[in-house]
């Protein structure tokens, strides 16, 4: 018997699925979820070491010089030392692996593995939303299921016409004639499964169905895509991007100036319930930032090698991702939900990054901070390290993954959770 060819069926990418979070479970457990929406940011280089952490443990600690911005929300902030993530080795590349740790070439028999932590709460989290998730910014540091590195934009004007400006009549009907040629190429794969089914053996047969299930995921995400068309976006001021009405003020939409416009795209995206999940990445790359004091570029300055000079130039650059991390959980804290709840108290920031010393592409000691979501904050917490690694960074997803409301004891590499800290 002549044997299939797997590249006349596999012609589509596989997703598996999981189970939702389902509010009856969480209401007879008696512990409904605290928080609704996650958001994380990552710079691409990470943060220096050496003024990121503090170095005292609990809540008596002094805040590091770098995140001196953020003492007004030390309340609510969580700083970890000495979380990594197990096996993942140095380069650039482990910026990619912050949440997933895992690395590519550590997945090539099961691309599953490369999911990451945002892309896996969408799939939970986003299934009411018109985007289950919204990525910003760069640093490719999200994974869909299937294995696949995930695009994100850095244009404000191009986010918010995505998220508030209606489409034309137009490209509706483009839209659906597009949704509609995608939903026929999924009947014939459906059609040419059906015909393979009887000559696969039992193995196969399982790995097909497998398959198939992934196919009806795809199917509904396309349904579901179609409905959102007629659906009317929500209503905001453009002065988010234009300026409001002042003529004299002019929006800087290029980075690094759109830092700020970019997070109060965040919270607007949150307050309309148009996403509950967000990652924006810092690029990294050796641009020279306008910032006065810069005279090199930015990767040439995270290998300062101890450097005082190359030091005080990072810390500048530094010193305002911190600053704009800070003045966004002001706004959130000052922005209500559809509960009347602050959006902080209801929404999980991870601030943090897969590299952990530029200087010499470590991947270890990863500076994290979390904020919000209903965790009990204002600690420093500091781990033991055995041999070369931390605790494992995964334990703290996990812990997150069930203050949204997530049945979930694993994820990646982790070995446990930290709910004893955090909630």
């Amino acid at each position: 018997m002549k044997l299939p060819n797997r590249r006349t069926f596999l012609r589509g990418v596989g997703v598996s699925l999981a189970l939702p979070a389902f509010e009856t479970f969480a209401a007879a457990a008696g512990s409904p979820s605290k928080a609704k929406r996650f958001v994380c940011a990552s710079p691409n280089y990470g943060m220096y070491p050496g003024t990121f952490f503090p170095e005292k443990t609990g809540s008596d600690y002094a805040m590091p010089s770098l995140l001196k911005p953020l003492e007004e929300h030390r309340d609510e902030l969580t700083i970890f030392s000495n979380l990594d993530h197990p096996g993942v080795g140095g380069g650039h590349g482990c910026s990619n692996t912050f949440l997933n740790g895992v690395e590519m070439k550590d997945a090539k028999d099961n691309p599953q593995q490369l999911l990451s932590l945002d892309q896996h709460l969408a799939e939970q989290l986003g299934q009411d939303t018109r985007f289950p998730s919204l990525l910003l910014g760069s640093g490719g540091f999200s994974w869909s299921r299937a294995g696949i590195r995930l695009p994100t934009d850095l244009d404000p004007a191009r986010i918010f016409a995505k998220l508030f400006i209606e489409d034309q009549d137009k490209v509706k009907a483009q839209t659906r004639q597009f949704l509609a040629e995608d939903a026929s190429i999924l009947d014939v794969v459906l059609e040419d499964a059906k015909r393979l089914n009887h000559r696969l053996s039992k193995s196969d047969q399982e790995k097909l169905d497998e398959y198939l299930t992934s196919v009806r995921e795809v199917e509904r995400k396309l349904q579901r895509q179609n409905e959102w068309i007629d659906v009317a976006k929500p209503k905001v001021k453009d002065s988010v991007i234009q300026g409001g009405d002042d003529d004299d003020v002019i929006v800087d939409l290029t980075y690094p100036y759109n830092t700020a416009v970019l997070y109060d795209l965040m919270v607007l995206a949150l307050q309309t319930d148009s996403t509950r999940v967000i990652s924006y990445g810092h690029p990294g790359g050796n641009r020279l930032f306008p910032f006065e004091g810069i005279t090199l570029g930015y990767h040439s300055l995270t290998h300062h090698g101890k450097r005082p000079d190359l030091l005080k130039e990072l810390t500048i650059i530094e010193s305002f991702y911190a600053a704009q991390f800070s003045r966004f959980l002001t706004k959130l804290k000052s922005s209500k939900d559809s509960e009347g709840r602050s959006l902080l108290d209801s929404t999980v920031v991870l601030f943090g990054s897969g590299m952990g010393n530029a200087s010499s592409h470590s991947s270890r000691n990863l500076p994290i901070m979390v904020a919000g979501g209903g965790f009990k904050g204002g600690q420093h917490h500091s781990f033991e390290r055995s041999g070369r690694d931390g605790r494992p960074l995964s334990d703290l997803f996990v812990t997150i993954l069930q203050q949204l409301g997530l049945e979930e004891e694993n994820f990646s590499t982790s070995q446990g959770n930290l709910n004893h800290l955090l909630t």
